[in-house]
């Protein structure tokens, strides 16, 4: 939710149809920059996207399990239409298959920082993105 935010501030500024926003958030790094084997679910969503076209739009998409696991909660709500939007993609870290609909960038497996994507949530900030070297494991 939070990494995400920039990129849909300036996709939404793009798009010339109604939009409604639902923001779900969930979580797999917790701090570091090994994404962990647990995610969790922060918050659930709306009814509202039953029979409507839904939208994902993520910042970073690398092992594709946290998408997993939104995708399956989000279609248990029965929408209309799923697509998956993402600024940044790391094929070489994906664990899961996953039907990507609007690509951004594919980049290579580094840590990045930098217009909404965080480490420890410093660096979202930054207008740029950038690798973020020396970090802690």
């Amino acid at each position: 939710m939070r990494g995400a935010a920039f990129f849909l501030a300036d996709l939404a500024r793009e798009i010339s149809i109604p939009l409604r926003f639902e923001f779900l958030q969930i979580s797999s790094y917790h701090d570091s920059i090994v994404p962990s084997k647990e995610i969790q679910p922060i918050s659930a969503g709306s009814k509202y996207i039953k029979h409507r076209h839904i939208l994902i739009v993520e910042d970073i998409i690398d092992t594709g399990q946290t998408l997993k696991l939104l995708t399956e909660h989000l279609k248990k709500l029965n929408p209309k239409s799923l697509k998956i939007c993402t600024l940044l993609d790391k094929p070489h870290c994906r664990e899961v298959a996953l039907k990507i609909d609007y690509l951004g960038f594919e980049i290579p497996n580094v840590f990045v920082v930098g217009y909404g994507l965080d480490y420890a949530q410093l660096h979202r900030n930054l207008p740029y993105i950038a690798v973020l070297e020396n970090t802690p494991q």
